[in-house]
């Protein structure tokens, strides 16, 4: 079945009333500077179009990291500022590499395309990355491209060469290298069929044994920097607001983007905001992770070793636009900065419950410092999406809340203080929502079911019986001193950790949680 605008409007989408003036800076690639946010109306739609991947093979963390990162950008502008988002996705599902690729194997074009299409957005669920509401397959809109490439030979800014092909006039644009200074050595090749060596085919002629379309300009296929081009232009029209992908991309693909977009919709600038993510490599290497290289990890190798929350936080803990270095040191880095919200929100639920002994806890303090926190963190947001310095300063909270209870003076009781325990579990709800803006799924709250499609809160009640049942063994065994009652405690404890319960003991009660959920 084809796949058309596929378009999913969500309560993401409608549910949340955008701010007049979010007051966002963000980096721009043109003035290579960071410049407000200004967007038309914010009661209008925002339109946000990523590249989507080349389906020729199996995505590794390199793509799943822009992924990841994209995404927790597109949550903050929508979840956190308000902003209408619509978002949209290209799968190019024809191209070289597909072409090669089923050569090798032996199967038929189309088919190596729809399994790692299907594989692609398998693995996008896994990492919790929301999908577009637009998908887009390259093949399913091929004559709106032809209409594109029309207007561009017709306006005088594409020409057909003497291999039937045709290709943009990049002389025709002056623009042109207005994302990045093009290096020397990144000009593209010069053929006898081109004009100018920075001249990018907009359709390639037919050859021998590849799949192909009609056009005006001969049987062919579209080259890939037209495709976003059209696509963008089909859902959008003639301005986009953002524009996404990897920094890899900026030149040639986004540059020749910008180039004959321009050029088509006859405006001085087609996007108005370009983000570009930075690249994923292997500890001790300084280029990306790349195929060709052979220095993958694919996403399914990433999800054996470690959970997605964990490569979020890795994600989260750099700026977007910074290099991420991918390793057992700084996945181990991830790990532990999830462990210690884990143990936060934990030691708070115990202290909430009457568990944890009861102390004394400065009220005013801890909400004083709540929003001082919440203060630095929106300035984070506004200036460029800076969540290595929101993770920090959730951490700092969580801190001070985590030695005022359990370094406060105690009551010898169990009974804690009405306002107390409410303003312990505020702290609670405000760092558990701060995570859960980032799509940290293990912390939210609101997630009802598991994989297994059963209650949580079921099997909450279930496991919390089971330690009570303990507790109860536990009780008679310290006022018995029988070891084998202590022996049978421990053997609960052990099972419940082989399958992902911890049990913390406390004097004379015990609290568990979960060791990764």
């Amino acid at each position: 079945m084809m796949m058309r605008h596929h378009l999913r409007l969500t309560r993401r989408f409608c549910s949340k009333a955008p701010l007049p003036n979010p007051g966002i800076r963000i980096y721009s690639c043109r003035s290579r500077e960071k410049v407000p946010l200004q967007l038309p109306s914010p009661a209008r739609i925002t339109s946000f179009y990523t590249c989507g991947p080349t389906v020729y093979d199996s995505a590794h963390i390199g793509h799943a990291s822009c992924y990841v990162r994209l995404d927790i950008f597109q949550r903050i502008l929508q979840d956190h500022f308000g902003l209408r988002l619509v978002t949209a996705m290209n799968i190019t599902d024809i191209d070289d590499k597909i072409i090669r690729r089923a050569a090798e194997v032996g199967k038929p074009w189309t088919d190596i395309a729809r399994h790692y299409e299907q594989e692609f957005w398998t693995d996008l669920q896994r990492l919790n990355v929301r999908p577009p509401d637009i998908k887009l397959r390259v093949t399913d809109h091929i004559p709106g491209i032809v209409t594109f490439i029309e207007r561009l030979i017709a306006n005088g800014f594409a020409y057909k060469s003497s291999d039937g092909s045709v290709y943009f006039e990049t002389s025709k644009y002056p623009q042109y290298g207005k994302l990045q200074n093009i290096p020397t050595e990144q000009q593209q090749p010069m053929t006898e069929a081109k004009k100018n060596a920075a001249d990018f085919a907009l359709w390639k002629a037919v050859k021998l044994g590849e799949p192909s379309w009609p056009s005006p300009f001969g049987p062919g296929r579209p080259g890939w920097h037209i495709e976003c081009s059209t696509l963008a232009t089909q859902i959008f029209g003639r301005r986009l607001d953002f524009h996404a992908g990897g920094l890899d991309l900026r030149f040639p693909h986004h540059e020749n983007e910008e180039a004959q977009s321009c050029c088509y919709h006859g405006v001085d600038d087609w996007v108005r905001y370009w983000v570009h993510t930075g690249q994923l490599h292997l500890e001790g290497q300084t280029h990306k992770m790349s195929k060709s290289l052979k220095n993958t990890v694919s996403i399914g190798e990433l999800m054996d070793k470690h959970s997605a929350d964990e490569f979020r936080m890795l994600c989260l803990l750099s700026h977007y636009r910074s290099a991420i270095e991918f390793g057992d040191e700084s996945m181990a880095v991830a790990t532990n900065v999830l462990k210690k919200f884990r143990s936060f929100f934990d030691d708070c639920r115990a202290y909430v419950g009457g568990v944890k002994p009861a102390v004394e806890v400065d009220s005013g303090e801890l909400q004083g410092k709540m929003l001082e926190v919440d203060g630095k963190i929106e300035e984070f947001l506004r200036n460029d999406f800076n969540t290595a310095s929101v993770v920090t300063s959730l951490g700092e909270l969580a801190s001070t809340v985590n030695r005022s209870i359990n370094q406060g003076s105690g009551r010898g009781n169990s009974t804690v203080v009405a306002s107390e325990g409410g303003t312990v579990q505020a702290m609670t709800n405000y760092i558990r929502s701060k995570l859960t803006l980032f799509g940290l799924k293990e912390f939210d709250a609101e997630r009802k079911l598991t994989s297994e499609g059963c209650s949580s809160d079921s099997i909450d009640q279930v496991i919390e019986s089971m330690v009570q049942i303990r507790n109860g063994i536990r009780a008679q065994a310290m006022e018995s001193k029988d070891r084998r009652l202590f022996a049978v405690c421990d053997q609960i404890r052990d099972r419940l950790k082989e399958v992902n319960v911890e049990v913390k003991d406390h004097g004379k009660t015990s609290s568990w949680s979960y060791l990764k959920r």
